[in-house]
């Protein structure tokens, strides 16, 4: 475990696959709270795979995803977003947003980011 701080989302010995082919086996992450995590590798090792498995979107063959000590699995999908949330990789970002206003909109039903105010920049 991370000496950086606690772990309010971790994976526990996961084993992430699509269908028949299996992606990573017996993998244990930890994202620290209060910092940033970066996840680096070669094309096609994992990384978005395993961000899927933290983000709920993609459910462990084995092993077990955790937010705030419980299985994420095992709670409301609504209850989930309140306390996690994901900013995908996309090839384009959507014209006349700042990226703050982009990961405010996400947040805005909990009230958790920021004020609230657009801070979006004439083009």
């Amino acid at each position: 475990m991370s000496t950086i701080g606690t772990s309010r989302l971790h994976g526990d010995d996961l084993t992430l696959a699509y269908d028949d082919r299996v992606v990573c086996e017996h993998l244990d992450l930890r994202i620290p709270d209060g910092s940033f995590t970066v996840v680096v590798g070669p094309n096609a090792c994992g990384k978005s795979t395993a961000l899927r498995a933290l983000a709920r979107l993609l459910r462990p063959r084995a092993g077990e995803v955790f937010l705030d000590d419980a299985p994420i699995a095992s709670r409301p999908a609504k209850e989930t977003s309140h306390r996690l949330g994901l900013l995908p990789q996309a090839p384009l970002a959507p014209d006349g947003i700042a990226v703050v206003d982009l990961v405010a909109r996400g947040s805005r039903t909990s009230g958790s980011c920021g004020s609230g105010r657009s801070t979006t920049r004439p083009p």
